[in-house]
């Protein structure tokens, strides 16, 4: 028997103090819930269940970010909604100004409804926001750059459309007959009277009209045959249609009863393309051009560019807005070199990742009546009716196409968010496998401790009165 040191206490303690802590760490886990809550629990298990909660957050951000794109591309398939219906109304407008039992006074109110139309579908392009961004006026779609002679022209080539085939890279093609106008000359002199035609309008000169009343009634019959009249000298006047291309003519007598006729031309252009062996590929590095199946058809200045695949591109080419250099830089060819860089910034991008780059892009173009060609409806003038109809059904078939595109976008980001939704809901069942308390087992060990706990005191109590019997040898 010892009485300095009391082994059996010592052992009695040391097993109490990890009792003790094995009951602390069973009353964190069911208090809190997790089995991990310090790093020394389980340092793996902490590593791999923080990278898990970084991502479980981050994949719900993205749901909601992709929430929020379905709300997008609501608020611009409504706004686009009215838009179809006033191209409609204004198709409807243009079949009823068509007609010749219509006035000249009818068809003008036809037009006054249809250039309020065309406001308002400006105003809708230019005022449809989401969040403070507007969707409708081009700002979400990609960029393109097009330099003539290795300068910037953004408005001699412009108002390009471009679809979702077109990849971002360089295309490059030759003007080699810019658009061009119907143009000749009418002579009629002042004191002869007569009937002068011009594309179907007839006006009566008399004798006593002056050349200024001349060059009024010409002015104005003109305007109903889509053709501009001008001075060009004495009894002479310039005949010049508004339109351009093959479809913009003239067709005119003079008082004499002679026949006057002048047509315009259409655009043409030389596609440079990158496989060409030779020739066209001066200057012009693999991957950049139109392959060997592109082809284009133009109308006036609208030109479209179709390949397989489906890669369109449609552009102006507008001589109003050359600046007058471009012409002169030309080559001895008489050719003018087009540079179209076809980029891939300026659609709206949303996150719906939890990592980089996991991104979708969303193209919104314009809808204006620059966009959709619509820009200079006139129903008003002869024969302009019936091309309004084409170029009413074309922009009511581009609209059609860009809400198509806006709903496959709300499809996708549907299926985006389930997918999402679904991969989060797995991720949290495997954090909860690693970091959750299985409160059953927990309990059972929180007994057993709590059990042992107390056994560990009454023997410790009792191994301190160990010494005392020390006492009973000395009496």
């Amino acid at each position: 028997m010892k009485v300095n040191q009391n082994v059996s206490a010592v052992i009695s303690n040391a097993h109490l103090h990890r009792t003790e802590n094995r009951l602390t760490a069973s009353i964190e886990r069911l208090s809190s819930g997790y089995k991990i809550n310090k790093a020394k629990d389980n340092p793996a298990g902490m590593a791999i269940s923080n990278k898990m909660r970084a991502q479980i957050m981050a994949l719900d951000q993205s749901s909601k970010n992709a929430a929020d794109g379905t709300s997008v591309m609501q608020t611009a398939d409504g706004a686009l909604s009215e838009t179809h219906s006033m191209l409609q109304r204004m198709r409807e407008l243009a079949v009823q100004a068509a007609t010749d039992s219509m006035t000249t006074v009818d068809k003008e109110a036809c037009q006054n409804e249809i250039d309020a139309l065309k406001e308002e579908i400006d105003r809708i392009a230019t005022d449809t926001e989401f969040n403070g961004k507007r969707i409708l006026d081009g700002s979400q779609d990609y960029r393109v750059y097009p330099s003539v002679n290795g300068e910037l022209a953004g408005t001699y080539i412009r108002n390009f459309q471009t679809s979702d085939g077109v990849s971002a890279e360089n295309y490059i093609f030759d003007i080699t007959q810019s658009p061009e106008q119907a143009q000749t000359q009418i002579t009629v002199e002042a004191g002869k009277e007569g009937t002068v035609e011009i594309n179907g309008c007839t006006v009566e000169i008399l004798k006593t009209d002056s050349a200024e009343d001349i060059y009024t009634k010409l002015k104005e019959t003109g305007e109903l045959g889509s053709v501009k009249v001008e001075k060009d000298g004495t009894d002479t006047y310039k005949l010049t249609t508004f339109e351009y291309g093959k479809g913009a003519k003239i067709s005119a007598f003079d008082v004499n009863g002679s026949e006057i006729t002048a047509e315009g031309k259409d655009t043409v252009i030389s596609l440079i393309r990158d496989t060409d062996p030779k020739g066209n590929t001066t200057n012009v590095t693999y991957g950049e051009g139109f392959s060997e199946t592109a082809t284009y058809l133009s109308d006036g200045k609208k030109v479209t560019i179709r390949d397989v695949n489906g890669f369109e591109m449609i552009f102006e080419v507008d001589p109003e807005m050359e600046d007058g250099q471009l012409l002169e830089k030309a080559s001895e060819a008489n050719k003018l070199r087009v540079d179209v860089e076809m980029t891939n910034i300026g659609s709206m991008t949303l996150q719906i990742g939890a990592h980089e780059n996991q991104i979708i892009d969303l193209r919104i173009p314009a809808v204006t009546c620059e966009s959709l060609y619509i820009d200079d409806l006139n129903v008003v003038r002869k024969g302009c009716a019936d091309r309004a109809l084409t170029a009413l059904d074309d922009a009511i078939a581009q609209v059609s196409e860009v809400r198509s595109r806006i709903g496959a976008y709300q499809n996708r980001l549907d299926y985006a968010v389930k997918s999402l939704d679904g991969t989060e809901e797995n991720m949290e069942a495997a954090i909860s496998r690693i970091m959750d308390t299985d409160m059953a087992e927990e309990m059972a060990t929180y007994s057993n401790m709590n059990v042992l706990d107390q056994a560990a005191i009454s023997v410790l109590t009792q191994a301190n009165d160990l010494p005392q019997q020390v006492l009973q040898l000395l009496q």
